[in-house]
């Protein structure tokens, strides 16, 4: 009997306590943690298109000789007459860069494989690279450096001062933000939702310079064209 009203009060207790959960849990506000957000994500794209303020002229003397000593010599010779032409139509010295210089052995072309190759003579070749910030001055430093002495052009390559490629990026860069929220406004007027925020924009930007390998002539001709710069973005639009 005494065993039989434990169990009874026990059971009491309990029925109780699950009242008093059920009722603090109905009573608890809900915290539960917020639920993986509605994306919409879109690329968008922004390009600019501009004259290049800057040009590149990749020229070379090279020269031969019996010994590597009269190369070289005769090299330096030709070399400080292309920079001082190079001056005398306006290129200043800080413009002109060496990206290269090589001094090489020249073997004997003899059909006989067995026979030994022997050095005939040596070739030089110093490289330089020529920065124009007036473009319109290019054909004519161009004839200057080949009159005096320098007998390769490697190429000519239009580009934009990192001032201006600057400003051209942040055109382009808006540009693109504004295509890629057209776009997710148009996606989301067509789901049916309303765009509440923005989760994630990544960048990227694309400029490619024009290069042209060329000989020069009298009064070279130099068509600069126009050059663009792109940017890219990726957004990541969070609706409801």
């Amino acid at each position: 009997m005494i065993e039989t009203r434990k169990v009874q009060y026990i059971s009491a207790i309990v029925i109780v306590a699950l009242i008093l959960i059920a009722i603090f849990a109905v009573s608890r506000p809900i915290t539960q943690g917020r639920s993986a957000s509605r994306t919409i994500q879109v690329s968008g794209v922004g390009t600019v298109t501009d004259m290049p303020d800057e040009v590149l002229l990749s020229l070379a003397v090279y020269t031969q000789s019996t010994t590597a000593a009269q190369a070289t010599s005769d090299n330096a010779v030709a070399m400080n007459r292309v920079i001082q032409a190079l001056v005398n139509v306006g290129v200043g010295r800080t413009a002109v860069s060496t990206t290269a210089y090589s001094l090489i052995p020249i073997l004997n072309s003899s059909s006989d494989q067995k026979s030994p190759s022997t050095v005939v003579g040596y070739a030089a070749r110093n490289s330089i690279q020529v920065t124009l910030v007036n473009v319109n001055s290019t054909g004519v430093a161009l004839d200057a450096a080949v009159t005096a002495g320098a007998n390769e052009v490697l190429g000519v390559t239009f580009t934009f001062t990192n001032q201006k490629y600057a400003t051209l990026q942040k055109q382009a860069l808006g540009l693109a933000v504004q295509d890629a929220a057209g776009q997710a406004q148009v996606m989301a007027s067509r789901l049916g939702v309303r765009i509440i925020g923005t989760l994630t924009v990544t960048t990227g930007y694309y400029s490619q310079p024009t290069t042209q390998r060329l000989a020069t002539t009298a009064l070279t001709p130099i068509q600069t064209g126009t050059l663009q710069v792109t940017a890219s973005v990726q957004v990541t639009y969070e609706v409801a």
